[in-house]
């Protein structure tokens, strides 16, 4: 029975193996026809979410990879033992500990950001979501397959899932809203860096009381 339920859930015609294929091949298109209420075909978004995330949380730690560094965030000081040095080991330790968790909550700011840098469609900040949850999917799931890489060569893996992510975030852009890809370009770009910048602070807010 066990072999049977597997067998189902990795079926080429499963909603986890649509869900993939659409997203690896037609980004923007599968969060549009999630948002347009063909839903049943596909895994939702925000439970595919959650289980990349997780798998990716669990490649990391079982490869001996720094999940903070292969998600792009690096705590150092250059005097080792002193104050400041104790409070960033401290901010490491936390934010570590609640990665999942932090990774997540980040993302409807995400979403914002993508609603705001384009403002002339009609979609609510929920379909906003639904693509971004889906983007986030597919790069957990590049950060799964690069995790060997990483504990390898973190910085040649660091680079590949930043140019593979990026491009794969452009094309969703593309296909959903329906824009040229020089402004869906300039306008992920945009949303990446305030979504990195906002991802910083939103993280050292919610660390920084646990370590004063």
């Amino acid at each position: 029975m066990l072999l049977e339920a597997l067998a189902n859930f990795v079926n080429w015609d499963s909603a986890l193996m649509v869900t993939l294929r659409g997203l690896a091949t037609r980004p923007g298109a599968v969060a549009r026809e999630y948002v347009l209420g063909r839903r049943k075909r596909y895994v939702p978004p925000s439970r595919l979410c959650l289980i990349t995330l997780a798998l990716w949380l669990v490649a990391t730690r079982w490869l001996g990879v720094d999940p903070l560094e292969a998600a792009g965030f690096k705590f150092d000081s250059d005097e080792p033992g002193s104050r400041p040095a104790q409070t960033a080991a401290e901010i490491r330790a936390f934010l570590g500990g609640h990665l999942d968790l932090l990774l997540y909550l980040a993302l409807p700011l995400k979403a914002w950001l993508t609603k705001r840098l384009f403002p002339r469609t009609d979609d609510n900040l929920a379909e906003c979501f639904v693509l971004v949850l889906f983007v986030a999917s597919f790069n957990f799931l590049i950060g799964i397959v690069l995790t060997p890489l990483m504990a390898i060569e973190p910085r040649a893996a660091m680079m590949a899932r930043q140019v593979i992510g990026f491009a794969w975030a452009v094309w969703a852009a593309r296909e959903f809203f329906g824009v040229g890809w020089i402004s869906a370009w300039l306008r992920s770009t945009v949303v990446i860096v305030l979504h990195m910048l906002g991802t910083a602070v939103l993280f050292g807010l919610l660390a920084i009381p646990f370590v004063l």
